[in-house]
């Protein structure tokens, strides 16, 4: 199989402590601009994303009840109301619902609305905050931004490293080189300044980009869960 060779960022600005069981290794070196090429293995047959367990405990409050912008809302039964690959910039979502608007995405995105919110998913050990653009209150469009640049941050070679087992570490190279070559369709400088970006936190989603909604903990206002599939 041939070597996949993958680049790592200096730094990362939007970098977030990962849960206690992704703790890294002291050992661990300083990220450097040479490619590194991950061991060559089988990568396929994983049953889901990366195996990221929610830390977060929520319990019960008694606060008043609250829920999601229908565009955004999480339901285990219908499909979400957006179509949306959160690997692509949110200019690209759609819909099947009339609606659809400038005016509707400045919308709040939760009820009551929230000055900020944090973004959590089992899938990944980072979390995204949220700010209100408007200095007001966070909206639709804000959640989506700011999930698309959290996702868009590059990955550190230590991070890379905390994925621990080569079959991981094959799958999230796999799918930067994927990503590389699906920007090669907008031609060779988009392509040529994809794989310069190098491996990204939205690798690590291991091709699970597509956008379900989110859901609102019990615990505290501005923590919410991001659904992917």
């Amino acid at each position: 199989m041939p070597a996949r060779h993958v680049r790592f960022s200096h730094t990362n600005s939007f970098y977030s402590p990962p849960p206690p069981l992704m703790s890294l290794s002291a050992s661990s070196t300083a990220s450097s601009m040479g490619p590194l090429t991950p061991p060559s293995v089988a990568y396929a047959g994983l049953p889901g994303p990366t195996p990221f367990m929610q830390r977060h405990s929520y319990s019960k409050s008694s606060a008043a009840p609250r829920r999601a912008h229908p565009l955004l809302s999480f339901s285990s039964t219908t499909p979400p109301m957006l179509n949306y690959d959160v690997s692509l910039h949110p200019s690209t979502l759609s819909t099947g619902h009339q609606g659809l608007s400038s005016a509707r995405l400045a919308e709040p995105a939760v009820y009551p609305p929230q000055p900020a919110l944090t973004l959590v998913t089992p899938h990944l050990p980072w979390s995204v905050p949220v700010a209100a653009a408007n200095g007001r209150y966070v909206t639709v469009a804000d959640v989506l931004h700011a999930l698309y640049r959290a996702l868009r941050t590059n990955v550190t070679e230590r991070e890379f490293n905390a994925l621990r087992t080569p079959k991981l570490m094959g799958m999230a190279a796999a799918e930067y080189k994927r990503r590389c070559e699906r920007a090669r369709l907008h031609g060779r400088r988009a392509y040529q300044e994809e794989k310069r970006g190098g491996v990204r936190r939205v690798d690590f989603l291991m091709g699970y980009t597509t956008f379900a909604g989110i859901s609102l903990t019990t615990q505290e206002g501005d923590l919410c869960q991001v659904h992917i599939s």
